[in-house]
């Protein structure tokens, strides 16, 4: 064989393995973004993350251009206070899912350059801990379509973000919150 042949085995070779290393893990399914009226400084966005991996993963950061601050929250019950923290990771365990949904874990925008109103399509990129980029389109769906993403008891209107207490300080997803998956 010549070793032009040989060359070009190996560079077809390089290139299929080096596209099949960006086939993600983790695959995102049901995006949504909270539909806001005209002047609403800021929204939540939704997702599930499933890691088909036999590793943990972490998402760390979501980025978007609707809003001046994209950061990744957890939202929970203190006492009967809805406390919001920046989080800064999101475990995606092993052959499991990390659902980012209202009243847990979720993508929260702040400072809106124009309304989100239903109808709407939102571009993300989530990046995970290992640098992965994962780019995300989310539908924004009306209090009506958000019902689906509510967990029992919480009702859409309530969830009001400028009245929860934003906390200043970050805390670490994991451990004592792993229960919110």
């Amino acid at each position: 064989m010549s070793s032009r042949f040989l060359t070009t085995v190996a560079a077809v070779a390089t290139l299929c393995a080096s596209s099949l290393a960006l086939a993600s893990d983790i695959q995102l399914s049901n995006p949504a973004v909270r539909a806001m009226p005209p002047g609403a400084p800021a929204s939540g966005a939704y997702v599930t993350l499933t890691n088909h991996s036999d590793q943990d993963r972490y998402l760390v950061a979501a980025e978007s251009d609707v809003a001046d601050a994209v950061e990744v929250h957890l939202s929970e019950m203190q006492g009967d206070t809805m406390k919001m923290y920046q989080v800064e990771q999101v475990l995606v365990p092993a052959h499991g899912q990390a659902q980012l949904k209202p009243g847990s874990y979720h993508i929260m925008m702040m400072g809106l350059k124009k309304p989100l109103k239903a109808g709407d399509q939102v571009a993300f990129t989530l990046v995970m801990k290992n640098g992965e980029r994962l780019p995300l389109t989310a539908p924004v769906l009306s209090p009506e379509e958000m019902t689906q993403y509510m967990p029992a008891g919480m009702k859409m209107k309530s969830m009001d973000h400028s009245k929860m207490n934003h906390g200043n300080h970050k805390k670490m997803a994991e451990g004592e919150h792993s229960s919110h998956h």
